[in-house]
């Protein structure tokens, strides 16, 4: 199943002193978008940053609604994100459900 994951980071960087940011940088976000662009070099996700924002989007590939929530969960950065998870039905069965939708307006038309 995709999904379309995207997540903003929650503002904390104007309470917290320059030295303790960069710790959070180094120990939280960079490791967190790391395991990211693991997960896009693998074919398990494709999307990216939004350029100069500190935001992101991607599709990404998922078992089930579980396993999305337990991916997003292993990111060290997951609590400091406010993550949107929107589960994507396929272009083919869009086309289906479509049909079958015409096929029962067409039927309810007869007489």
């Amino acid at each position: 199943m995709l999904y379309l994951v995207t997540g903003e980071y929650v503002e904390v960087g104007g309470v917290l002193p320059p030295e303790q940011v960069a710790a959070n940088l180094e120990q939280v976000v960079l490791p967190s978008l790391a395991m990211i662009a693991t997960w896009v070099e693998t074919g398990k996700a494709k999307g990216g940053v939004f350029a100069g924002e500190r935001a992101g989007v991607f599709v990404l590939e998922a078992a089930s609604n579980e396993e999305v929530g337990q991916l997003l969960a292993s990111l060290p950065f997951w609590g400091l994100v406010k993550w949107h998870v929107r589960p994507l039905q396929t272009w083919r069965s869009a086309i289906e459900r479509d049909r079958s939708v015409v096929q029962h307006l067409k039927a309810k038309g007869k007489p």
